[in-house]
């Protein structure tokens, strides 16, 4: 089965979570794909069945924090 993974590539307990899980399901056979802003902290390798696509933001001075879901959604229809 082919997973989409979309967390917080921090520290934090949901990112933290959603690491392990992804990587275990790897470890079952299953095509894991993390798509976020930085490579998660606690994904220290890649392999065929773990994958990681950056999600790029563009500085936009309109707003204090750039649209990340625009570039997340966008990045998820690739």
């Amino acid at each position: 089965m082919k997973i989409g993974i979309v967390c917080y590539p921090t520290y934090g307990g949901s990112g933290v979570l959603a690491t392990e899980l992804g990587m275990s399901l790897a470890e079952k056979g299953h095509e894991v794909h993390f798509v976020t802003s930085h490579q998660p902290v606690k994904l220290n390798f890649l392999n065929p069945n773990l994958r990681f696509h950056e999600v790029f933001l563009e500085d936009y001075p309109l707003f204090h924090y750039q649209p990340y879901e625009l570039a997340l959604s966008s990045k998820l229809v690739e």
